[in-house]
């Protein structure tokens, strides 16, 4: 009897101490939502005005994801009622650091829907207000276009994941 509770005595603590140590993994993930809004032909502004969300008709939704422990950061982009059959750059405004370009692309079937996920790997996780957007590259042949030619724009953010 005097083995078993000894062996209890130690494993106990040792059990609490994982427990403690294993929750702080699950704090080093985060995740944050927003409304994916058609603005138009693409703005040449980093923010929103007064730094908020851009305003326009709510077209899909983005996600992101940080988690430090598998240093990825990923991007969930889905849109609805865009442009069928349209390839879409997806990019992140106001990028502290990071890609300055764009990270990926979506393309829209038939009735103007379209899904990407996108997984970058980072030692930290990006900093400040950013916001994601998506917009039909130059050169795509679809008017009417807007800064640095994009056109067809849609913006959801901002987003902080500190």
């Amino acid at each position: 009897m005097i083995k078993r509770s000894y062996f209890i005595s130690l494993i106990t603590p040792a059990a609490l101490l994982l427990g403690i140590a294993g929750s702080g993994f699950a704090q080093q993930a985060e995740n944050r939502t927003a409304s994916l809004v058609s603005i138009g032909p693409n703005v040449s502004t980093c923010k929103a005005d007064g730094g908020g969300s851009y305003s326009g008709i709510n077209k899909g939704v983005a996600n992101v994801h940080y988690n430090a422990v598998q240093k990825r950061f990923s991007v969930n982009v889905s849109v609805h009622d865009a442009l069928p059959n349209t390839t879409y750059v997806v990019d992140i405004r106001c990028w502290v650091f990071g890609p300055q370009n764009a990270i990926g692309a979506i393309t829209t079937n038939k009735q103007g829907t379209g899904t990407a996920q996108i997984d970058l790997f980072m030692d930290k996780a990006p900093v400040g207000d950013f916001y994601i957007d998506i917009a039909v590259p130059p050169g795509a042949g679809v008017a009417p276009v807007g800064a640095g030619g994009y056109g067809d724009t849609y913006i959801a953010g901002p987003f902080n994941l500190q």
